[in-house]
């Protein structure tokens, strides 16, 4: 369970990383070109540690921009030292690929299944 502090430090933090994704050059067509979901921020206790949640948008070419953003992740840390956080120190970054969309569908097409519907209607 995330505490107050936890989850408004995240949020805070996934604004910003969304800001960057905007304002700065990656100089990588991958990333410029692509419209990236900041989904969630999830943060350590100490919050040293930023875990970001993301999706490309239409889910194409994840793997290439996960690759790309932790490649580049010392941008994202330059433009949260710059933004005068209310911290004594810029929380370390880490990228990953938010599958609750796709586990959403599962459990959708799952649920649309004949054998299922027939179950739920009995």
């Amino acid at each position: 369970m995330e505490s107050q502090r936890q989850i408004r430090f995240g949020e805070l933090i996934r604004s910003l990383i969304s800001d960057c994704l905007l304002k700065e050059d990656f100089y990588d067509n991958s990333i410029s070109t692509t419209s990236i979901t900041v989904s969630f921020v999830r943060m350590s206790k100490d919050l040293k540690i930023a875990n970001v949640y993301f999706m490309p948008l239409g889910g194409k070419q994840k793997n290439e921009i996960l690759q790309n953003l932790n490649s580049k992740k010392y941008i994202f840390q330059k433009f949260l030292s710059k933004a005068k956080i209310q911290s004594k120190f810029t929380p370390t970054l880490s990228f990953f690929l938010d599958d609750t969309f796709d586990e959403a569908k599962k459990i959708e097409d799952l649920l649309l299944n004949k054998k299922v519907l027939r179950d739920i209607k009995e």
